[in-house]
């Protein structure tokens, strides 16, 4: 007789459960003496409808695990008693393929949830099945990575977000998903739990097509990984990212969506009730949402602490001047709190600073700073500061963020030409975009000076040019120079070609990163025709591995063409043996790519035009991805191999 799955005997476990809820509904539950029309309590129908039940979720427990908070859960979870609990993923702290060292984080985390008195749903987060030895001592324990369940008319889908290298389901699981809901139609809700918030992500209309699937049907989705908890409402129904049950967080509090937490879920008729119970308190399921991420997000901006130093000229120090910016982007006063601490040398005028700024507000804030005698930079060293911004309200007594920073007193470099990527074909339009209006902007053009009230416009480059900006004040103070070379640059021509077909070919290497040098140093172990960037299909090895794929990059019209290269550990990508992007997490770059950013400009012709691009991954996680705009305005676009790409036959 074939064994029953772990899944099988759970379900058999609920029915049970069932079973007793049931038979124990009788007309005679309550009783009591009081029989007057009065009673001493309210109409209210008990609420002990069988086919209701509470359920938890706890989140992730790693990412920076903090000792002791998941244990603590699984206390308090047994003093709540739930039907059963979820995980959102993230169970161990993983990245290893020290099959020893995953028993042993596998045994240490089992330990803590065999103290449940209630079943405990497994769902694989990306720390849980890193790499595929990771995959098989998983499956080994837990059998399947995606299933599915259903518990008093509600389905319960559990998807792996991990199927491939950039977090996402493959067309297989999308399928059993996609079947899982048609094979229950009349069930009363549906939710479906997955570690990553792969909405937000590029899934090639996969995840939509289960969201068209469930667009009929009541459903609530729930995700982790980010470790900062967030309602929102997509496609009208609730979609949830957990915070953290011991994983790593800034425990900024409730409004930023930063708290160790459970989720306590109450199935009724009308769906579900749901509840945050941190491990000190209990939130209301959008006590971090839409609108509070907007009020967090102008908080969070403001504690870039944008500014601006100008100093006396000279090569020491006399005086200078701090310029703040600082705006409310959000629907709510704002209030702000600056104290700079004492400097032996320098003079800080004023040494406190409070504002208040109305929503949409702009506000420049002016520090002067004053010597006794003239002082050598390199002895100034910093001024520090404490801050504090929050909002005006009893209602937001605890959304504020505070803390300490510090800045050189040295002259700042003004970066703030547009466009960014200094690169054109016939010519372009370029701005002084500075953010303090207070301060005067002193341009040369190839050592030409642009009348400062020119500056409101664009200003028109037609040939390569060298641009220099200097920031003044009324006190004779200043900026040092920052510059900025505009090039022009010139159409490479597509070639013809013959005979291609989808994709590019590649080779592929093993062996330690030694710059670009790699490819040519470590003999290819095997070449063919790949369909796509998911590096991880073609590699054997989970780490010490180069690919070089080759072909022909197709171009449908003429123009100035932006690319950025996103990877993990190191990606670039040449068109006609030029350098036009590199990224990598990878700190021993190359000296070849380290002076190339990830976004590059090429102007190109109509037609093929040949590509080289290289990937290294080292260790960890693995990504290539590439993207295209044709201006710095637009959105960028991601590019599918197959849509983009060629070789020949």
């Amino acid at each position: 007789m074939k064994s029953k799955s772990p899944v099988q005997n759970i379900l058999l476990i609920f029915l049970s459960i069932f079973s007793c809820v049931v038979h124990a509904q009788d007309k005679n539950l309550f009783k009591t003496d009081v029989d007057q029309a009065r009673k001493p309590w309210t109409n209210t129908d008990f609420y002990n409808d069988p086919s209701n039940f509470q359920f938890a979720l706890v989140s992730d427990n790693t990412g920076g695990s903090r000792e002791g908070v998941f244990d603590l859960a699984m206390d308090k979870l047994n003093l709540m008693m739930p039907e059963f609990v979820l995980s959102i993923g993230d169970l161990i702290e993983g990245y290893t393929e020290n099959r020893e060292q995953i028993n042993k984080e596998w045994e240490e985390f089992n330990l803590m949830v065999e103290k449940l008195k209630m079943p405990f749903f497994y769902l694989p987060g990306n720390h849980d099945i890193t790499n595929t030895v990771m995959q098989e001592e998983w499956e080994k324990r837990y059998g399947r990575r995606y299933y599915n369940f259903t518990y008093k008319d509600v389905l319960f889908i559990i998807l792996d977000s991990n199927d491939d290298d950039d977090h996402n389901i493959t067309e297989a699981q999308t399928s059993y998903a996609l079947k899982a809901i048609e094979e229950n139609q009349n069930v009363k809700w549906t939710f479906v739990l997955v570690h990553h918030p792969i909405w937000k992500y590029d899934t090639g209309r996969r995840f939509e097509k289960i969201e068209e699937a469930l667009s009929t049907r009541k459903h609530t989705v729930l995700a982790g990984h980010e470790h900062h908890y967030q309602h929102i409402e997509r496609k009208k129904s609730n979609y949830y990212v957990l915070g953290t049950t011991g994983g790593g967080s800034r425990l900024r509090g409730n409004k930023f969506g930063e708290f160790d937490h459970i989720v306590w879920m109450t199935m009724t008729d009308n769906g579900p009730i749901m509840a945050n119970l941190r491990l000190d308190g209990i939130l209301t399921h959008d006590i971090s949402n839409e609108e509070t991420q907007g009020m967090a997000k102008a908080l969070l901006e403001n504690t870039a602490f944008e500014n601006l130093v100008l100093t006396n000229s000279g090569e020491k120090f006399i005086n200078g001047t701090v310029y703040f910016r600082f705006q409310n982007t959000s629907d709510v006063p704002l209030e702000l709190d600056l104290s700079f601490l004492h400097h032996h040398q320098v003079d800080i005028i004023p040494s406190k600073e409070k504002i208040r700024l109305i929503p949409g507000e702009e506000r420049i804030v002016e520090i002067t700073l004053e010597s006794k005698e003239p002082l050598a930079y390199e002895d100034l060293g910093f001024l520090q500061y404490y801050w504090k911004i929050g909002y005006e309200g009893e209602a937001n007594t605890d959304f504020y963020l505070d803390g300490n920073a510090d800045f050189s007193i040295l002259p700042s470099s003004p970066e703030y030409f547009k466009p960014s990527i200094p690169k054109f074909i016939k010519n372009t339009q370029v701005t002084v975009d500075q953010p303090f209006p207070v301060l005067m902007s002193n341009l040369s053009v190839n050592g030409t000076y642009v009348d400062p009230e020119s500056l409101s416009d664009a200003i028109p480059i037609a040939e390569t040019s060298n641009l220099e900006l200097v920031l003044t004040n009324a006190k004779g103070q200043s900026t040092t120079v920052a510059t900025k070379y505009y090039e022009k640059t010139s159409f490479l021509k597509g070639i013809r070609i013959k005979n291609i077909v989808p994709g590019l070919s590649y080779t592929y290497h093993e062996g330690a990163w030694s710059g670009a040098s790699f490819f040519a140093n470590q003999p290819a172990l095997k070449k063919g025709l790949t369909h796509d960037f998911l590096v991880s299909d073609i590699a054997d090895n989970e780490d010490n591995f180069g690919i070089r794929y080759k072909g022909y990059i197709q171009i449908p019209e003429n123009g100035l063409y932006y690319f950025r290269c996103r990877a993990d550990d190191v990606g670039t990508l040449k068109i006609h043996d030029t350098l036009i992007c590199a990224d990598g997490t990878q700190e021993n770059r190359d000296n070849d790519i380290s002076g190339v950013g990830p976004v590059g400009a090429v102007a190109l012709k109509k037609g093929m035009h040949p590509v080289e691009i290289d990937f290294y991954e080292n260790q960890g996680g693995e990504r290539l991805r590439f993207y295209y705009k044709k201006s710095e305005e637009t959105e960028w676009n991601f590019m599918e191999l197959d849509d983009f790409f060629r070789t020949e036959k």
